[in-house]
């Protein structure tokens, strides 16, 4: 419980912008309706991209912030790597889900 606690106060610190950049994805494909399943490719990409990205400015800008979760047991990977996968499944799912809806026949 302990440890579930340290990476969700981890994760409040760029929570949002990650979570923009999911809505954001999912409003573009939306929008593009029938064709969306033809950007799937560019979002997917942008997404990885983005996460990339994030994790250096979160490390480069909190990388004092690392010592106080070392004192506590956790390493940068035991930090990033759920992160990551919740943030990653959270942007997947949904974004097939959409892709399905938009592709597929409905009455």
């Amino acid at each position: 419980m302990k440890k579930i606690r340290l990476i969700l106060t981890f994760y409040k610190s760029f929570a949002l912008l990650s979570f923009l950049i999911s809505f954001s994805c999912f409003f573009i494909m939306y929008q593009y309706g029938k064709n969306g399943i033809y950007i799937i490719q560019a979002l997917f990409w942008f997404k990885i991209f983005t996460l990339g990205i994030l994790v250096l400015f979160t490390n480069n800008y909190k990388r004092n912030e690392f010592y106080y979760y070392k004192n506590l047991g956790m390493s940068k990977l035991t930090l990033w790597l759920p992160i990551l996968i919740f943030d990653f499944l959270f942007f997947l799912i949904p974004l097939i889900t959409i892709a399905s809806y938009n592709y597929g026949t409905h009455p």
